[in-house]
């Protein structure tokens, strides 16, 4: 399925529920692969560099690297389940209690949950670890916490007023997001969830595909 406007790109994410950035997935369309325009960094509405940001926006779908250090949305409905899956229903001070977070991934969504919405720039400021060599330490944490369900991409910020590209994504925590978007809070267990995901990707994904999922969200 090929989308060249922002409204067809809603309509893939609402059909497939979990929508890849580029197509990483095997078997199974991506944002990169469907927007065949040649609008991309037009910074215009047919811009699909630009449709990252408003579904998030528009309270449509979450948007982060959910699956290591790959981008992808999840609708808004499905958000929740996955989630569960993702954190087994841990905080992220039982994570790095548990040996699962680094102290720096800690401090950083400490710095998160008390800010509402950072963009990068600002966080690696506050988090001390702006120096080159923190870096990678930096951005570990960052996906980290994606990973695990607990930050989301919530937008893109500018240098300056005359910077024409985005240069510094923002970041939320994923429950504050969800709650700003309305979403349905119903609490299911882990078995459920995975049973859930597996009966929602069931209806889209080819053979390969559902193995990549259920291999990544340990649904098995």
């Amino acid at each position: 399925m090929e989308v060249s406007t922002y409204s067809e790109f809603v309509q893939l994410v609402e059909k497939y529920k979990i929508l890849p950035f580029s197509g990483f997935v095997p078997e199974y369309p991506s944002l990169s692969t469907a927007a065949v325009n040649d609008q991309w960094h037009t910074d215009t509405d047919a811009d699909p560099w630009q449709w990252r940001v408003k579904i998030v926006k528009d309270g449509v779908a979450a948007y982060g690297k959910f699956f290591g250090d790959k981008p992808c949305f999840i609708h808004k409905d499905l958000f929740p389940i996955v989630k569960t899956v993702l954190s087994l229903n841990k905080t992220v001070e039982d994570r790095f209690n548990d040996g699962e977070l680094s102290r720096t991934a800690l401090q950083i969504f400490t710095i998160i949950i008390e800010q509402g919405n950072i963009d990068s720039r600002e966080l690696r400021k506050k988090s001390g670890l702006n120096a080159k060599e923190d870096k990678k330490e930096y951005e570990k944490a960052l996906v980290d916490l994606q990973n695990y369900g607990y930050v989301v991409i919530t937008g893109a910020a500018k240098q300056g007023e005359d910077d024409s590209g985005w240069s510094s994504m923002c970041y939320e925590p994923a429950d504050i997001w969800f709650t700003s978007v309305n979403g349905s809070k119903e609490h299911v267990s882990i078995e459920d969830a995975k049973r859930l995901i597996l009966v929602e990707l069931s209806q889209t994904c080819t053979d390969k595909s559902l193995k990549y999922f259920t291999k990544k969200l340990k649904l098995n």
